[in-house]
């Protein structure tokens, strides 16, 4: 409490005092000694304490993504079935396409003359990648249709965001069928990967399946303007088998058209990839294929980004966001 003094002779008052928790006298305005700082004069919480709640909020929103899309999924109990299937079959095709063939392919030298393992790694590329090319703009279409994307983007939410939620279970979907496929490719037919590079072949997975999610959210902004089935996931799986490398090496493509493979992430991802699973290569004979994908990472992400805010900005102009 505030303790006045007595006035004094010449008409001055002494500063009031307030008495402390523990009985002593200070003066008024100054903290006790025993007082706990206060919220505005406690020290700043760290940086990571400062951005726990953000990356909280974070985790559980993409929880809850992958819980509704993997409840969905598990809804059409055979799906898993088909999928498997369709994995033994085209591993079939592969290892007897291995028999007839890749003895006698004098190309496929330089990757130890075994075509079957050679296929399977660019065939498990392309299913790794399938989920995050086209998963995201197909989660899009499929909320068009049922009129559920205007309420998606009214949530206080980023856009950006809320995309990348939507590809979530897509593209970890593919990436289990493409490790599946490969573990079965192992285990059933034989294909062998010793003194295999597993920590280069990861980090190339990685760097082009972030290439490939890029390309995704592009496709997902050519559907929120169009409004129709997305032809650019199509295009980029079409060149990707075309040009990439996928069945067979790029030195067979004409030298005319065999540049252009270059200009796509899966043909240094399936390069990369099967230097360090087949040949054992070390981190100095990859350094160029990963860079490539670290380059086409840095230049794709910003492209999505401004693609989904023009058409986003677009949709809501046209007011059609909700319309199929």
């Amino acid at each position: 409490m505030t303790i006045p003094f007595p006035s004094q002779p010449d008409g001055g008052e002494q500063p009031a005092v307030q008495r402390g928790d523990s009985g002593q006298n200070v003066p008024a305005g100054a903290a006790p000694a025993n007082a706990s700082p206060s919220p505005a004069t406690a020290a700043p919480a760290s940086g990571f304490a400062s951005r726990r709640p953000v990356v909280v909020g974070l985790w559980r929103l993409s929880l809850a993504f992958l819980r509704r899309d993997a409840l969905i999924d598990a809804s059409y109990r055979a799906n898993w079935l088909f999928r498997v299937s369709a994995l033994f079959f085209s591993l079939w095709s592969l290892f007897f396409l291995g028999r007839a063939f890749g003895a006698s392919a004098p190309l496929l030298a330089r990757f130890g003359g075994d075509y079957f393992a050679f296929a399977l790694i660019g065939v498990a590329f392309t299913t790794m990648t399938s989920g995050a090319l086209s998963g995201t703009a197909r989660r899009v279409r499929e909320l068009s249709l049922i009129g559920g994307l205007e309420a998606l983007f009214a949530a206080p939410v980023p856009p950006f965001r809320l995309v990348l939620m939507l590809a979530l279970h897509p593209t970890l979907l593919a990436v289990v069928q493409g490790g599946l496929f490969v573990l079965m490719g192992v285990a059933l037919f034989g294909a062998s990967f010793a003194d295999a590079n597993l920590a280069a072949a990861a980090l190339a997975a990685v760097l082009a399946l972030a290439a490939y999610l890029a390309l995704g959210v592009l496709s997902a902004s050519f559907v929120l303007v169009f409004k129709r089935s997305d032809p650019v996931a199509w295009l980029i799986s079409a060149l990707t088998y075309l040009l990439s490398g996928v069945v067979y090496p790029v030195e067979v493509l004409p030298e005319v058209i065999r540049p252009l493979s270059a200009l796509l992430p899966a043909t240094h991802a399936i390069e990369a990839l099967r230097a360090a699973l087949l040949l054992s290569a070390d981190w100095s004979a990859l350094v160029q294929p990963l860079l490539a994908l670290g380059l086409f990472c840095a230049l794709l992400w910003p492209l999505a980004a401004i693609a989904l805010f023009l058409s986003l900005r677009h949709a809501l102009r046209e007011g059609n966001l909700g319309h199929p």
